[in-house]
């Protein structure tokens, strides 16, 4: 699974390298921590990498494409990357706020849109869920 991750991370950098100079060529001028965007990118990357280990490693091969799909919508929806977070009612707002997706795409937009320290709140919900869907698919992971 570490290999699978690592793997997912060497791809993962081709394609920043390669929209990096894109948005370059277009005008982008990023600010903050470039070492702050390589820690969400990474924490984000092993955490997204846990959960699709934890569906390929339980689920059928038929049903993890369509479960993926569907997740990736949800989280696409629900976790401000569509729809912002403020149009959901306070209450799912607190909980959509702790999801991967929110966690990346806030931090990766405060650092580089607006120029922020390094986001400790956003790493550390990575982290968590980088650790527990890495833990949890090594645990129930089936080889078949």
């Amino acid at each position: 699974m570490t290999a699978k991750t690592l793997a997912v991370l060497v791809t993962e950098v081709l394609q920043v390298v390669l929209l990096t100079v894109i948005a370059f060529a277009l005008g982008w001028s990023p600010h903050g921590n470039p070492f702050a965007v390589v820690l969400l990118l990474v924490l984000g990357t092993a955490a997204f990498s846990g959960l699709g280990l934890l569906m390929a490693g339980t689920l059928r091969a038929e049903a993890t494409l369509g479960a993926a799909n569907l997740v990736f919508l949800l989280l696409l929806v629900g976790g401000g990357v569509i729809v912002p977070l403020e149009k959901f009612p306070p209450g799912a707002q607190d909980v959509l706020a702790l999801l991967p997706i929110s966690a990346l795409s806030d931090g990766l937009r405060d650092v580089l849109r607006h120029g922020a320290a390094m986001p400790w709140g956003d790493l550390g919900i990575l982290a968590v869920w980088a650790a527990l869907g890495l833990a949890a698919a090594g645990r129930f992971f089936r080889w078949e």
